[in-house]
Order: C-alpha cells, then structure tokens, then sequence
C-alpha cells in the first residue's frame, strides 16, 4: 500500500514539472516574438501645410534609425535617437520636395524595419497622401 501511494506521488509530481516546463517555454518564445517588432510608428498630415509628423512608440531601452528616401534609394534625411525616451515625435516640412513615393524607413536595435509611405503630387498646391 506505501509503495503504490509514493508510486502515484512521484508520477504526479513528474507529470507536474513536465507540464510546467513546457509552460516557460512557451512564455520565452512569446517574449522573443515581442522584442522582434518592439515600435509602432503612425505618420500624420499636418492640416493646411506641407508637412508630416512621425509619432513613435518604442522601448525607452531602443535606439531607433529613422531613414527619409526616394523610390530610388536617394537617402533625404537620416538620424539616429539614442534618448531614453520611449516616445521620438518629429515634423518634417516636405514643402521643397519634388513629386513622388517617398519612404519613412525605421530600424531599432534588433534590425526589426516599419516602412511608411508617403506620395506627393503638385498640382498648384501640393497634395500630400499617407498609405
């Protein structure tokens, strides 16, 4: 009778540990995930001008690269934000652009890359559209 009673609490013991262990697995790999896309970033026209404003969440514990280009490559403006803030906020005046697709490129410390696009069409005045 002792030896079946330890038998039973040593089995539910390993099945314990066994199914607890596969739960901190999982929790790890939910975590990777996360610091893989760890910003989000929104681009908004600023009514009645020819400017933009780029909003950015990120980890106060990122660096984040910002990266304004043409279709072609042609880098426009480029800057790297080191603070410990979580926020970048930034309005860019695209007044002297030319027309066409230009791109926001944005990079944090794990490579991870968010891409905002932005068209710019003059007829007399300029028309500036957000996809």
């Amino acid at each position: 009778m002792k030896i079946s009673i330890v038998s039973n609490l040593f089995c539910a013991l390993a099945l314990t540990l066994s199914l607890s262990s596969f739960a901190a697995d999982k929790t790890s790999k939910d975590e990777k995930n996360a610091s893989a896309v760890s910003f989000d970033a929104a681009l908004y026209k600023v009514a009645q001008t020819n400017k933009v404003k780029l909003s950015v969440d990120k980890n106060a514990s990122d660096r984040l690269r910002v990266v304004l280009r043409d279709k072609a490559g042609k880098v426009y403006y480029s800057e790297v934000f080191n603070d410990k803030d979580a926020k970048y906020r930034r309005v860019f005046d695209l007044e002297e652009m030319t027309d066409g697709t230009y791109y926001f490129d944005l990079y944090n410390n794990n490579k991870a890359k968010l891409t905002k696009e932005v068209q710019i069409q003059s007829n007399n005045e300029k028309l500036i559209s957000l996809q």
